[in-house]
């Protein structure tokens, strides 16, 4: 059986983690969000960092419990079942590349072409093209990619931030209410706060090429989530001290908006290009993931087998990349030909929001589950103070659900979108489970799944032994029922 590499360390796990939460649609939400909360947004940016972190701490327990590229979908097979697990996999993050990724590629596309006059739909494939050769050629070449990538963006939104609070510029400064809005508004906007982290777990179905994946995983999560906030916010008060926040909130490239009144023309320019950079990033990112997670769930059956075909000579899940490539070209043609400016962008991604919040809440209920179940289970990384950021973050995701927008009728389309497409997932999992004679809601035993990682994985450290984890399982198991047998 070909294996996955076991290759990458933290830089590249905290590329990983990062590159798609740095996106040119969350810095969209960043420009949208201090254009229209003005500074305050600070604060639901702050709430949005302590709710990812108890989603991150609960995504590092399961990923050091069980570190295998299937991330959620294997999570829960030993916790909720098959049906579900199909359910956190192909709602959260296939109606995520779906409804976001064509529109990250637009971003790109438009803003390559504000920049140099060639076509914005022509540039957008291309870069498609090259990210899907790129990471069939090896988890290696997505790492020499991302890192230098994403430390590059956030270093260049620090340095304009910083000029701006600083007044390093020659550009003229405006007076701007701190808050910009009403604080009923500024509440609401908990969706909008929460996409400048969403997708930090990114890293987790990296855990089969992640050396000692139950420190490096939980700890880029965490530092990657808690630099974004200070880069955001950075940048955020940087442009609400001369960038006319009215313009801000109604353009559909508000943080280009941000940069060029801080730093004129140059300031543009140079936004311009950290989108496309950002688009470039969350593109390789999401064909560096949703592979990895189909292709977990192939391996347990819940997928077709083809899903799982890996790559003899790179030693990559490239089956799963053209599916994914195949699922942002789709919707990249949608948006292309829709031109709904910031509108589309920002209810696709509300879409979005919403499964992909449905499948943090079953990720975090796993957590619960498996903890009763399994309490004697080695947990190299365990969540502190159990269980009580799970449930923050179980009713934090509910909330941010419910109120996923300010508008009620725009919160009705979105909730029946996100429903209408998770009904159509349920419907193909039943099918696919009936067909194979596979049980909906029973769950696997924990050792099933540990085997199959530990079959098809490159051998862990010592500190992480899969092997006599599943061992000690096995020979409890026996005892237990040695024990029931001579009663």
């Amino acid at each position: 059986m070909v294996k996955l590499k076991r290759s990458l360390g933290f830089g590249a796990a905290y590329a990983a983690s990062t590159g798609l939460v740095v996106s040119g649609t969350a810095m969209v939400s960043l420009g949208n969000g201090f254009g229209v909360g003005g500074l305050a947004f600070a604060i639901p940016a702050f709430i949005g960092l302590i709710i990812i972190i108890m989603v991150a701490i609960s995504y590092g327990e399961l990923a050091s419990m069980l570190p295998g590229g299937g991330m959620v979908g294997e999570y829960t097979l030993p916790a909720l079942g098959r049906l579900p697990a199909i359910l956190a996999v192909l709602g959260g993050y296939l109606v995520l590349v779906s409804a976001d990724g064509g529109t990250q590629l637009l971003v790109a596309g438009e803003s390559f072409e504000g920049l140099t006059g060639f076509p914005a739909a022509a540039f957008s494939f291309l870069v498609l093209a090259i990210l899907l050769v790129l990471n069939i050629s090896g988890v290696d070449i997505f790492a020499r990619v991302q890192i230098p990538i994403v430390f590059g963006m956030m270093g260049i939104l620090a340095v304009l931030g910083l000029a701006g609070v600083f007044g390093v510029t020659n550009q003229p400064q405006v007076e701007n209410p701190v808050l910009n809005t009403d604080w009923g508004t500024l509440a609401s906007m908990g969706a909008v706060a929460i996409w400048l982290y969403i997708g930090m777990e990114f890293v987790a179905p990296l855990a089969e090429e992640v050396r000692k994946p139950w420190k490096t995983i939980p700890a880029a999560m965490i530092i990657g989530v808690s630099t974004i906030f200070v880069v955001d916010v950075l940048f955020g008060w940087g442009a609400t001290r001369y960038a006319d926040l009215a313009e801000m909130a109604a353009s559909s490239i508000p943080h280009v908006v941000g940069a060029t009144a801080i730093f004129g023309s140059v300031g543009g320019l140079i936004m311009t290009v950290v989108t496309i950079l950002a688009s470039f990033s969350t593109g390789n990112s999401y064909l560096a993931a949703i592979p990895r997670m189909l292709y977990g769930l192939a391996n347990e059956g819940l997928l077709p087998k083809w899903l799982a075909k890996v790559s003899r000579r790179t030693r990559v899940p490239w089956a799963g990349m053209v599916v994914t490539a195949g699922c942002m070209a789709s919707v990249l043609l949608y948006s292309t030909f829709s031109q709904g400016g910031i509108g589309l962008i920002l209810n696709l991604i509300s879409i979005a929001c919403t499964t992909w919040l449905f499948s943090y809440i079953i990720a975090q209920v796993d957590v619960i589950v498996l903890r009763r179940k399994y309490p004697n289970a080695r947990r190299p990384f365990k969540t502190p103070l159990y269980p009580l950021p799970q449930i923050l973050g179980i009713a934090s995701c509910i909330y941010l659900i419910v109120f996923i927008v300010p508008d009620m009728e725009q919160r009705i389309v979105i909730w029946s979108s996100a429903g209408l497409i998770l009904g159509a997932i349920a419907l193909f999992a039943v099918i696919w489970l009936k067909r194979n004679r596979l049980p909906l809601f029973t769950p696997t035993e924990l050792t099933h799944t540990q085997n199959n990682i530990i079959m098809r994985s490159e051998s862990l450290d010592d500190d992480g032994d899969l092997e006599s984890e599943v061992d000690e399982l096995l020979a409890t198991e026996a005892a237990r029922e040695a024990n029931a047998g001579d009663r």
